[in-house]
C-alpha cells in the first residue's frame, strides 16, 4: 500500500494533456495563481467555466513518473515546511480533543506525528448539524483520522442558496490550503458528505472545476425540494417565519426602543434571538458583554417612557471587568480543559442558523437554488470525480441514493464521450441504519473505554454506533481499493 500520494500521470496517444490526481497542492497552486471563478448561465443555472473537465490538467511537467504542477514565476516562494499545529493567530485555536480550528475549518491529523496522511478527507455534514461537524460526526471523523487520513471538516450555515454555501465552503477550505500544502505536499483530496453535505459535494464537483476531487463518498444523499424535505412548509413554516421576520408577531414592538423620534428602532423578533445568542456566547466563554453590545441592548430595549430617564450608554468600569475575570478565570480554565467551552460554543453555532433561515424565508425564499431538476441536469453534464461511493441506509425515508447512482452513471456516459481513456467508477452500497446513523456515536475515546469494559460488540449495540462503525470500515475499504 502506498504511504505517500504524488499525482500519477496517465497520457493518451492522441494528446499531450495529462490526467493528474486532484491534490491539496492543486488548491495551493490555484490560490497562488489568483484564479477567479467565472460564472455563466446554463439552463437557468449558474455554472463555473474556468478550469478543465474531469481533473484534466495541462500545466504539468513530469519527473520520474510523477506529475508536478508547473510553478508560476509570479507566485511567491513557499516558506519552510511547518506543522500547522504550531501556527499561531486569532484564526487558529484548539477545539475538542485533538481538533484544531483553522480559518473556519476543523482540522484533525492522523494520531502519529510522523505519519504521512494517506489522503485528505474534506468533510461536509448534514443540514443544521453541519455547522458543528467535529461534534456531530466526531466518532466517524476521528476513526477515519485513526486510519491515517487527514481530516478537514468545514462547517457551513444552512441556506436556501446552495451556490453561495458552496462558495463559502470553498473559500474557507482554500484559506488553509497553503498551510496544508506546505506541510503535507500533494495529498489527494477526497470529498465526503452526509445528507445535505453529500449534495454540496456533488455541486462542488460539478460546478467548481478549480476545486478538484480525487473521489467522493456520498452518504444518505438527497436532493429534495423544500416542500418534499419539510412537511407543511407552505402551510405552517412559511407564515410563522414571515411573521417573525417582519416583526408581525412581536407584541412589544411599539413599547420598546429608546428613541421616540424613530431614529433608534425597537428590536424585532430576529434581533431578540440574535441578542440572546450573543449574550449566551459571552456566558459560555466566561466574558462580560462588551460595552458596545450592552449599549446597543439598552438603547433598543429600554421602554420609551423611560428613555429620557435611564442611561443608555453602558460603560462597565475596567476594575469591574478585571475583578470579574480574576474570579471567573479558574472556572474558564477547568471548562476549557474538560472540552465544555468549544462544545457549548459550537452548539450556539447550530442555533445561530435559525434566525438566518427565518430571514431568508421572510425575504421570499421558497425553494433551494439551484432546484433539484437543475442540479440533476448540471451533474449529468459536468460531474467530474472519477470515483464515487454512494452509501445508502436501509431504513432512510429521505434517501435518494438510487437516483444519484443513476444520475452519475449517465454522467459517466457523457464523460466517456469526451474522455474515452479516463476511468470512471460509481459504486453504491446499502448498510443497516437510518438517516442519522453517521451522527449516532459517542466520542472515540468514550467508545474505546466502553469497549474495554463491555466488549466491542456489546458496546456498539448499547451505545448505538455499530452503523457508524460499519460506515467508516466501508469508506476505508473503498479508499484502499482505489489506492488512497
Amino acid at each position: 500500500m502506498m504511504t505517500s500520494f504524488p499525482a500519477t500521470a496517465t497520457t493518451t496517444a492522441t494528446t499531450t494533456t495529462t490526467i493528474q490526481e486532484p491534490t491539496i497542492l492543486a488548491h495551493f497552486t490555484t490560490l497562488h495563481h489568483g484564479n477567479k471563478y467565472k460564472m455563466q448561465q446554463l439552463g437557468g443555472l449558474a455554472m463555473v467555466t474556468e478550469g478543465d473537465d474531469y481533473g484534466m490538467e495541462s500545466s504539468t511537467s513530469s519527473t520520474d513518473g510523477m506529475d508536478i504542477p508547473t510553478k508560476n514565476e509570479d507566485s511567491p516562494e513557499e516558506s519552510d515546511e511547518q506543522d500547522f499545529v504550531e501556527e499561531e493567530g486569532p484564526d487558529v485555536k484548539y477545539g475538542l480533543g485533538d481538533w484544531i480550528e483553522m480559518h473556519g475549518n476543523y482540522v484533525l491529523r492522523p494520531p502519529l506525528v510522523d505519519q504521512e496522511p494517506r489522503a485528505l478527507i474534506h468533510f461536509l455534514g448534514g443540514a443544521i448539524v453541519g455547522a458543528a461537524p467535529d461534534i456531530s460526526y466526531r466518532y466517524v471523523l476521528e476513526r477515519l483520522a485513526e486510519k491515517g487520513f487527514l481530516i478537514v471538516a468545514t462547517p457551513y450555515t444552512l441556506s436556501f442558496d446552495y451556490i453561495a454555501t458552496c462558495d463559502d465552503i470553498i473559500g474557507r477550505f482554500e484559506r488553509i490550503a497553503p498551510t496544508l500544502a506546505r506541510q503535507f505536499g500533494p495529498v489527494p483530496v477526497v470529498g465526503v458528505g452526509h445528507s445535505c453535505g453529500a449534495l454540496l459535494q456533488l455541486l462542488i464537483t460539478t460546478l467548481f472545476p478549480d476545486t478538484p476531487r480525487a473521489a467522493n463518498a456520498l452518504l444518505s444523499y438527497n436532493n429534495k425540494s423544500v416542500k418534499e424535505a419539510i412537511p407543511l412548509f407552505d402551510e405552517v413554516i412559511t407564515p410563522i417565519f414571515v411573521q417573525l421576520g417582519t416583526n408581525q408577531s412581536n407584541p412589544i414592538n411599539d413599547f420598546l426602543g429608546g428613541s421616540s423620534d424613530g431614529s433608534i428602532l425597537p428590536p424585532n423578533s430576529l434581533d431578540l434571538i440574535n441578542i440572546g445568542i450573543k449574550l449566551s456566547r459571552n456566558a459560555v466563554k466566561g466574558d462580560l458583554p462588551s460595552d458596545e453590545l450592552l449599549s446597543q441592548i439598552a438603547k433598543r430595549t429600554t421602554p420609551k417612557p423611560l428613555a429620557s430617564i435611564l442611561p443608555q450608554d453602558v460603560v462597565v468600569p475596567s476594575f469591574v471587568r478585571e475583578s470579574f475575570q480574576n474570579i471567573i478565570n479558574p472556572l474558564k480554565e477547568s471548562k476549557a480543559n474538560a472540552g465544555i467551552i468549544p462544545l457549548l460554543d459550537q452548539s450556539l453555532d447550530v442555533l445561530e442558523q435559525i434566525p438566518f433561515l427565518i430571514e431568508e424565508v421572510a425575504n421570499g425564499a421558497r425553494d433551494f437554488n439551484p432546484p433539484p431538476q437543475s442540479v440533476q441536469a448540471a451533474a449529468r453534464r459536468r460531474y467530474r470525480a472519477r470515483r464515487t461511493l454512494v452509501v445508502q441506509y436501509d431504513n432512510d425515508p429521505l434517501d435518494e441514493s438510487e437516483q444519484v447512482e443513476t444520475l452519475l452513471r449517465e454522467a459517466e456516459t457523457v464523460m466517456r464521450n469526451k474522455r474515452p481513456m479516463v476511468d470512471f467508477d460509481v459504486k453504491r452500497i446499502v448498510l443497516k441504519g437510518g438517516h442519522a446513523t453517521p451522527c449516532l456515536a459517542p466520542p472515540l475515546d468514550l467508545a474505546s473505554r466502553a469497549e474495554d469494559i463491555l466488549g466491542e460488540e456489546t458496546a456498539k449495540g448499547r451505545l448505538l454506533y455499530a452503523g457508524a462503525d460499519e460506515t467508516v470500515d466501508e469508506i476505508v475499504k473503498w479508499l484502499v481499493e482505489g489506492n488512497l
